[in-house]
């Protein structure tokens, strides 16, 4: 990180760099484990942060602005995401679940970065206006929090126009940043591929390609276009 950061979340940031740089290579297990534990640090960091700095957060269940966003996550996040469905979800369920990120992707296809960030396209994972993984949701969705309803509900009205008024809180975005970005380049710096990936992307070759996690694993990128 940098030296405006605050030296709490600094030493949070240096301490999941170290500790994921230690992770052995080939236990895959042991690196689902790794994530998810990363995400219940992140939680707990930005909770005091949000208690200590009095913010008023906006989120509420069945609120979805944000998941008509684009979203990126790294490999390590695609892959305990396609645990949780293959695991967790039925057959149907998961069949549905594909099809909507095909879906998706055939709707992202030929457009660029700003234009699916523009698009307002849905994320395939919503059922309803609930997330359906967000027990293992990635750390983009995680670490977001709004501060104002009305914000999101105007950029999601209109894609096009600019941010009026105040979105997030800077000290628990920073939170949110030191242990997910952390983790990621201590994994980065133990030769794991830490780059990232548009989520449908990622999640649907952590679910049918069955050499990407051997590639994540060999210290080659996860997740290549055939």
């Amino acid at each position: 990180m940098n030296g405006l950061v605050p030296d709490d979340l600094q030493a949070a940031f240096d301490l999941e760099r170290k500790d994921a740089r230690a992770t052995p290579r080939g236990d895959d297990a042991r690196l689902r484990t790794q994530t998810i534990r990363m995400y219940g640090r992140l939680a707990a960091l930005q909770a005091q942060v949000i208690a200590r700095n009095e913010v008023a957060v906006a989120c509420e269940r069945g609120c979805s602005y944000c998941c008509h966003l684009r979203v990126e996550m790294r490999p390590h996040e695609a892959f305990v995401l396609a645990h949780h469905i293959r695991t967790r979800f039925g057959a149907e369920a998961r069949q549905r679940t594909i099809a909507r990120i095909e879906q998706n992707l055939a709707r992202l296809a030929g457009l660029t970065t700003e234009q699916h960030i523009r698009a307002g396209i849905p994320c395939a994972l919503l059922d309803g206006n609930i997330c359906s993984v967000y027990e293992a949701r990635p750390a983009a969705c995680r670490k977001y929090y709004s501060l104002s309803l009305a914000v999101c509900r105007a950029a999601y009205d209109d894609t096009s126009a600019p941010l009026d008024g105040a979105i997030e809180d800077e000290q628990v975005r920073l939170a949110g940043n030191a242990v997910a970005l952390g983790h990621a380049k201590g994994l980065e710096d133990a030769g794991y591929d830490s780059g990232l990936y548009e989520l449908h992307a990622a999640l649907h070759r952590a679910l049918t390609d069955p050499r990407a996690q051997k590639r994540y694993r060999d210290g080659k990128r996860a997740f290549v276009q055939t």
